[in-house]
């Protein structure tokens, strides 16, 4: 690429960037004769025409985008094969070489950072334009200290792409907020989740979560909290981690809810320490130094001359330490009117609203109510915490934020007793307890592997994260495992037959209409063959039902199939799959529906080569999930297959 000119008009220079999805080059503007940077999609998605039309839709949007802490962009074209965009030049390092070469950084340079990114994320949210993948390599810092964001609205065009772009990850794992790993939805509160990662990364040199796998970094965002900051640095201000720790709830609702909100705190953080530092200089003492021209020698005047001489003397003096005096209690003044003397913040947590009000009013400082949240804890309109902490010191009429509880929450305890044990643990959790200890009982008459007894019991409105203690049917000595063997095809009856002899149980068996097998044909199974399962295991089945109108033995009309298939409860697609040039690698296919989660697809394939793979889902929410040497590459409904 170095040399040739794209469009007549930007001129290659040299190559100052590789990521995922794209190469950086250094051009030159040859019609405006200035420097920019052009960043050129690889050529696994300038293949695909959807994508560069979604792509090119992404970056016109980001363009729209002009403020200080943005990288512009001017330009979006193409040359037919060839798709690039067009951005301001910025001289200078990225972030994640700042952070590798200046340790450790300061707590000023991190909030100055952490400030303009802010500024840079508070503009685009107002466009409704989201991040998606804030992380220090898209954020570049001029010679000057100026931050710039960049590839705005690029990560929502990859998260959008069909499944033939697979060439890159969905953002940075190490990056990603909880909600990213999901699957699910995003907003403007998951690029405040990266840029507490970030800023934590600053901070502590490290980022808050590693892992053997992709996979297993995003398990840590879903479900491990980080290590706290003031055990990776000594000193850290309890304020800055406690904003960082914020960032990195897990919760959405408990995170900051705006780029504006942090920019607030971290502004309160720069102000307070810029008063800190004031009060380490001593106060500029002023001399006042009189001068006179020595006196000439003189001869002896008369005694009435010396009189006055020394009555001049005397005024003299006398004017000299008034003056002094007005000097030092004007002083005096001025200090107290600029440096008032600090207040020590109380201890409120644990008080009510009104008494915690009263207690700061009376030392002239204010009580801002950040949220309100349940608490099984802490009594209704009482604090849970506050910030700045306890034994602080701040200067009056500082704001206090703090977390007032709304009380305990009560939700209905629901009835598992008679379920299976992994139907009553999901269940549970979802409804928001919290699974206590599992006793295991042997009842013969009953079926093993199913909730005996619950405790608390069924119908009462409990506080939300009780523990629930389960009572589980299990045979006294270890139970065996059987495999699964594939029981597509055969008929109902047999299958029954057959699992009696392995031990097994016939769990629900769910009749289809279907138009490949045959009356009382199992067209599914969960879990699928070759799956491990206990002795006692509960095994679900979808059979066929035959054509509709099979009791009539003859079906002649084809608009009767149509109607069925329309109203069919299967999704059927088919995966087409690339793998990246280079080394081989493992692909494997989930699909996640009505059954719950099971492997369709494991095969490790070479670079480059094309799979096309062919899937069934059950139900609306049926989705189909891909892995490329051990990284997710997509996550799509069956119906965005269709």
């Amino acid at each position: 690429m170095i040399g040739e000119v794209l469009l007549n008009r930007y001129e290659i220079k040299e190559k100052i960037g590789d990521g995922g999805m794209a190469l950086v080059y250094k051009a030159k503007d040859l019609l405006l004769n200035r420097i920019v940077a052009v960043k050129i999609l690889r050529s696994q998605f300038s293949s695909d025409d959807e994508f560069i039309q979604r792509f090119r839709r992404e970056a016109q949007a980001a363009a729209s985008l002009s403020h200080p802490n943005v990288v512009n962009i001017y330009d979006v074209g193409d040359t037919g094969e060839i798709h690039f965009i067009v951005m301001e030049y910025v001289a200078g390092k990225n972030l994640s070489e700042v952070i590798k070469e200046e340790k450790p950084l300061s707590e000023e340079f991190v909030i100055n950072v952490a400030s303009q990114i802010c500024m840079a994320l508070s503009h685009a949210h107002r466009s409704n334009i989201i991040h998606r993948d804030i992380k220090p390599h898209n954020i570049l810092i001029t010679e000057d200290g100026t931050v710039k964001v960049t590839d705005f609205g690029i990560a929502q065009a990859v998260a959008s792409a069909n499944l033939t772009q697979t060439g890159t990850v969905l953002g940075s794992v190490h990056y990603f907020s909880p909600e990213q790993a999901r699957g699910n939805n995003v907003n403007h509160r998951s690029d405040l989740y990266s840029l507490g990662i970030v800023m934590y990364e600053m901070l502590a040199q490290r980022v808050p979560f590693t892992g053997d796998s992709p996979i297993a970094i995003a398990l840590k965002h879903i479900q491990d909290r980080p290590t706290p900051l003031k055990e990776l640095r000594e000193g850290i201000d309890p304020e800055l981690s406690s904003l960082v720790m914020r960032l990195l709830a897990k919760d959405q609702k408990l995170r900051p809810q705006s780029a504006d909100e942090v920019l607030k705190a971290l502004k309160m953080l720069k102000e307070e320490k810029q008063l800190e530092e004031t009060q380490k200089l001593s106060v500029t003492e002023v001399a006042a130094q009189m001068g006179g021209e020595s006196m000439p020698k003189r001869k002896k005047k008369k005694a009435k001359k010396g009189n006055r001489l020394f009555k001049r003397f005397f005024i003299t003096l006398f004017t000299l330490v008034l003056l002094i005096v007005l000097i030092w209690g004007l002083g005096s003044f001025i200090t107290d009117w600029l440096f008032p003397e600090d207040v020590v913040v109380p201890k409120i947590v644990g008080m009510s609203k009104a008494e915690a009000e009263a207690e700061l009013k009376s030392l002239g400082l204010i009580l801002t109510v950040e949220t309100e949240v349940f608490d099984n804890e802490i009594p209704k309109d009482h604090i849970i915490s506050q910030e700045p902490q306890a034994n602080r010191k701040v200067k009056p009429n500082r704001e206090i934020m703090v977390r007032v509880s709304k009380g305990v929450e009560y939700i209905h305890m629901p009835n598992v007793v008679g379920k299976s044990v992994r139907e009553a643990r999901l269940e549970l959790t979802q409804a928001g307890f919290t699974l206590g200890e599992e006793d295991e009982v042997f009842e013969p008459e009953l079926a093993l592997n199913t909730v005996v007894k619950q405790e608390p019991a069924s119908g009462d409105f409990i506080p939300k994260g009780t523990l629930v203690n389960l009572v589980v049917n299990k045979e006294r000595e270890v139970s065996s495992f059987v495999s699964l063997p594939d029981f597509r095809g055969q008929d109902l009856e047999s299958v029954k037959k057959q699992l009696a002899e392995l031990n097994l149980k016939m769990g629900n068996a769910y009749p289809e209409f279907s138009t490949l097998y045959q009356p009382n044909r199992i067209i599914e199974q969960n879990p699928p063959p070759k799956t491990e399962v206990e002795v006692g295991y509960e095994v679900d089945f979808v059979y066929s039902q035959g054509l509709p109108g099979d009791d009539k033995a003859d079906v002649q009309d084809l608009d009767d199939i149509l109607r069925w298939g329309e109203q069919s409860q299967w999704h059927t697609a088919v995966v087409t799959i690339m793998v990246p040039e280079g080394p081989a690698q493992e692909v494997v296919i989930l699909v996640i529906d009505d059954f719950g989660a099971r492997e369709v697809y494991r095969d490790v394939q070479p670079g480059g080569k094309t799979i096309r793979q062919t899937v069934q889902g059950r139900g609306d929410n049926a989705k189909v999930q891909v892995y490329i040497g051990g990284r997710q590459f997509t996550d799509k409904f069956f119906k965005e297959l269709d």
